[in-house]
């Protein structure tokens, strides 16, 4: 009876309950349309609170939106729950709104379903100036890795050859061929974000695809669609538990693939979206600490040291910009190209000026006939070797291109012996050099006419060279260690140009924690460990009377210096890899540039050497080939500022007095540029290196090993690289921009970094066979 009661009483309260629901209902229907009839869309009277709720279909909302379309136009309202939605319907008002009228239309909804998958962040899902300016850099690397363009065709076509692979495992029995397609496409759009493909097995891989299309799925469900009516009412529901589930484990997954991405990222080569984010973050992070630092010392100081700091005696010293003190000339300069800064400003000071580096006073020699004089007329005034503190960092005292003293003239003379011995600059290092030549061009021919990126087969090439002359033998292009080492190697001259280090290099006190610094400290520690497991092993098989490289003479000469050997060795490595496979992936890029140069090039080897392999003495009966090289050379500019000089003595230099202990830049950019020198300075032209009669002529002001007691060690050798590399090259194959691309959209800007190669890019090498 109890039981009864109880039932009588909860039945009649939960029916008082629903009757003044009702009338409440009822009441607040009239209040709750707001809308100014005639004003606004038309469309189904909504219920309070629920709005259209009753009238529409959940699970597929689309076609009762089409349906009310014909009953209220192609501009119509309805209401999902308490939110007001206008509706457009109908190929001329959809397009009029998102076309005429895109800035009105043009703002993103986000519900909450979708602030759940985005937290504010993101491409598809935000608004305002961030978002527009994320886009335009989303659109701009997309389009630079071919979304869109025949550049893409290749991946595609790839991937099209992995999944017709699974789709013929099934043998013609019935399959869901929801996940191979699935992987398929993932796969395109992951080696334009991340760079590469994945496996189709890879369970990560499996777990991203199946988490998104889950995510897309139950997104779009009733229960979802109540939530983002309802979030506080409905906040619990299964499906959307799912997509935050599935949001935690997708962000865990992509942070972990770019983390990776970011610990074996290089400043200089983008493999895809990730890639060009992270180094655009890095330069804004720099940049915006730079504002900050500049604005607070520039309120703090320059007003009460801005007399003391002037110190020169006006009339004695090279003129130049005045300076502000502590930061010195540093608004003045392009800290990422600063030698173009330097050339804009010997127009208006001359060929000797002084320019202020933070505080580091550093004078500027400009031109052929001032940088000529000072390296050869006054080389003991302007021979020793200025050591920045990236420099210091490099090679911590010893090596042979940061050093100066006795020391290092006695090691620069063995260094200058021990390569000649080796045939560095003669005709025992042709058969290094045409054996390497094969083994590179297998490998382009492995591309298959396709388009590749010249720089590592390149790069492996011309390190080879330089470690059979050191090691006395050459590496596989899959060694491990060898690919590590050439990597670093490239990384650490790659960062030591960039701003941030130039920015060290004035205030090493300040800013000693920037992270291209910390690259460059664990890429020599690495390097060091490698050189010496190296070292170690020829030492263990070392026999005195037989030298099979640098290494084992100056085992054999001088064995308690092998500390000296071990950044010597460093130092010839990593120059010379760098500057000649640069020099050799700028002629490729400019022969691609200039097809028919190109053809004139293949024209005359072909006349003259016909089939056979080119030859060093070839090189007197190819004037034209040998002034494409030359000319490749000088526009390639590759060591710009030159490195860094000191002054040995007080001297006086163009009728300026330059004290002992300055920094001195010969700026070798302003010799291969300069305008009195050379008829087109800025333009490629061959001609600059021939006659009327088309014969070869050597030009006073062809500089890019520098002069003096500081040229270049390895001249000899490059030359004979580039060579022998550019010649061998051009017989096997035709050059041409990758699909997609024409000859005048290929970009000679420069990298940034220490030297100046080429930007990423990629060619296509066509057999001519």
């Amino acid at each position: 009876m109890a039981l009864f009661v109880d039932f009588n009483f909860s039945s009649s309260t939960t029916v008082l309950a629903a009757a003044v629901l009702l009338l409440v209902l009822y009441l607040l229907s009239v209040n709750y349309i707001s809308k100014e009839r005639g004003k606004e869309p038309p469309g189904p009277r909504p219920l309070p609170l629920l709005g259209n709720l009753l009238q529409i279909d959940l699970k597929r909302p689309y076609k009762t939106l089409h349906e009310l379309s014909k009953t209220y136009g192609s501009v119509f309202t309805v209401y999902l729950g308490t939110n007001k939605v206008v509706v457009l319907a109908g190929y001329k008002a959809v397009r009029e709104a998102l076309v005429n009228y895109a800035v009105e239309f043009g703002e993103r909804n986000v519900s909450p379903i979708f602030k759940d998958l985005n937290r504010g962040h993101g491409i598809l899902f935000a608004n305002g100036e961030s978002w527009k300016e994320l886009r335009r850099f989303a659109l701009a690397t997309l389009k630079d890795f071919g979304m869109g363009k025949r550049l893409t065709q290749d991946k595609i076509l790839e991937e099209c050859g992995y999944l017709i692979q699974v789709i013929e495992d099934h043998k013609g029995n019935a399959f869901d061929t929801a996940l191979p397609i699935n992987y398929a496409t993932a796969n395109i759009i992951s080696s334009i974000v991340f760079g590469s493909r994945f496996d189709y097995g890879d369970p990560v891989f499996k777990n991203m695809v199946k988490r998104a299309n889950q995510t897309i799925c139950v997104s779009g469900s009733a229960s979802v669609q109540l939530f983002n009516m309802f979030p506080r009412l409905f906040g619990w529901i299964k499906n959307r538990q799912v997509v935050l589930k599935n949001v935690e484990m997708a962000v865990r997954d992509i942070k972990n693939l770019i983390k990776h991405l970011k610990e074996t990222l290089e400043p200089g080569l983008c493999r895809g979206l990730v890639d060009c984010f992270l180094i655009r973050k890095q330069k804004e992070e720099v940049r915006l600490f730079l504002v900050v630092f500049l604005t607070v010392v520039f309120l703090l100081v320059l007003y009460l040291v801005s007399i003391i700091f002037i110190s020169k005696e006006k009339g004695n010293e090279p003129p130049g910009p005045r300076p502000l003190p502590l930061l010195g000339n540093l608004l003045q300069l392009d800290l990422n190209r600063p030698h173009k800064t330097l050339c804009e400003l010997s127009k208006e000071y001359g060929s000797v000026f002084t320019l202020y580096f933070g505080t580091n006073k550093v004078v500027v020699l400009a031109g052929y006939e001032t940088v000529r004089e000072a390296l050869v007329n006054y080389a003991e005034e302007f021979g020793e070797r200025n050591i920045s503190p990236i420099l210091n960092d490099i090679n911590r005292g010893h090596g042979i291109l940061f050093a100066n003293g006795e020391s290092w003239k006695e090691l620069r003379r063995f260094a200058l012996t021990t390569l000649k011995d080796f045939g560095m600059g003669k005709r025992l290092s042709q058969d290094k050099i045409l054996e390497e030549c094969g083994y590179l061009i297998q490998v382009i021919e492995e591309h298959k006419g396709n388009a590749f990126d010249t720089a590592l087969p390149i790069t492996y090439a011309t390190a080879n060279i330089i470690s059979s002359i050191v090691y006395g033998s050459r590496f596989d292009y899959g060694d491990p260690v060898f690919k590590n080492m050439v990597k670093r190697a490239n990384q650490t001259i790659c960062v030591s140009g960039s701003a941030s280090v130039q920015l060290f290099n004035m205030f090493p006190w300040l800013f000693g924690w920037i992270k291209n610094r910390q690259v460059v400290l664990k890429n020599v520690e690495m390097a060091v460990t490698d050189i010496k497991n190296l070292i170690n092993h020829l030492k263990e098989t070392l026999e005195p009377g037989l030298c099979r490289g640098l290494v084992d003479c100056f085992l054999i000469v001088k064995q308690k210096e092998e500390e000296n050997l071990t950044f010597t060795v460093s130092n010839l490595f990593a120059a010379g890899t760098d500057t000649t496979a640069a020099t050799l992936r700028w002629g490729l890029l400019l022969m691609a540039k200039y097809p028919h140069i190109q053809e004139q090039v293949h024209e005359e080897l072909s006349r003259v050497v016909g089939s056979r392999q080119v030859c060093v003495d070839d090189r007197k009966n190819l004037p034209y080939t040998d002034a494409v090289i030359h000319e490749t050379q000088r526009l390639a500019n590759i060591a710009p500022m030159s490195l860094p000089h000191q002054t040995s003595q007080d001297v006086t230099f163009k009728g300026y007095f330059i004290k002992k202990g300055t920094i001195v830049f010969p700026l070798l950019t302003s010799v291969l540029y300069d305008e009195s020198e050379w008829e087109s300075p800025h333009t490629f032209n061959p001609s600059h290196f021939l006659d009327k009669k088309g014969q070869f002529v050597r030009r006073d002001a062809f500089m890019p090993f520098s002069a003096g007691r500081r040229m270049c060690l390895g001249e000899g050798l490059a030359k004979m690289e580039l060579f022998l590399f550019f010649t061998s090259l051009i017989q096997r194959f035709r050059f041409t921009p990758p699909p997609g691309i024409t000859e005048d959209e290929l970009d000679l800007t420069p990298a940034v970094g220490f030297t100046t190669p080429p930007s990423s890019h990629m060619l296509c090498a066509v057999s001519r066979q």
